[in-house]
């Protein structure tokens, strides 16, 4: 089932941001669940911190990402289908919507616990008039932060999924769109 090859590619800076965001969520995931490993104390609030940060920085990265695609990067043809095409649209717009949703979940946890970056900065604990309230509150944001993480790496699973079939099975170059070299 060969279709024709590809040999259009995204553009270094797309392609760099791609493989960069997706290596920073994979690792915000992972560093989510071993935040709860430290001690309580300045360990927990660095790794912690770190979390908030590359959270921050992910954000900022699909900004630059979402900017440089609808400014300067390079915008390739479909390849197959309308409707495949049309379920790949879909895909990535939720990707680029669940990650401006884990992040501003991840701003307003922050804000609502009353977070201390490394130590440094103190984040205000709003939302709430008591700390128990606070922590009430931040327990079910953090449900839906929690939510949101794992609905990321559901669709990006089913992201790489989609793009190991299109190379293995159609062979139609897909994955060499976005390849790093």
């Amino acid at each position: 089932m060969e279709t024709h090859l590809s040999t259009a590619k995204y553009d270094r800076v797309t392609i760099a941001l791609h493989w960069l965001i997706a290596l920073l969520v994979a690792g915000q995931w992972l560093g989510a669940h071993v935040i709860d490993w430290f001690p309580r104390g300045p360990l927990r609030v660095d790794a912690r911190s770190l979390h908030i940060v590359g959270g921050v920085l992910v954000g900022g990265l699909m900004l630059v990402r979402l900017g440089w695609r609808v400014t300067s990067g390079r915008h390739l043809p479909p390849e197959g289908p309308a409707l495949a095409d049309l379920a790949a649209r879909g895909v990535k717009a939720g990707l680029y919507l669940l990650v401006f949703a884990i992040v501003a979940i991840g701003v307003a946890l922050a804000l609502t616990r009353g977070d201390n970056l490394f130590g440094l900065i103190q984040l205000p604990g709003l939302g709430a008039d008591t700390r128990e309230a606070r922590h009430a509150l931040s327990e079910q944001i953090v449900e839906y932060h929690e939510l949101a993480a794992n609905l990321i790496l559901a669709v990006a699973g089913f992201h790489a999924a989609a793009a190991l079939v299109h190379h293995f099975w159609f062979k139609d170059g897909v994955l060499r769109r976005m390849a790093l070299r």
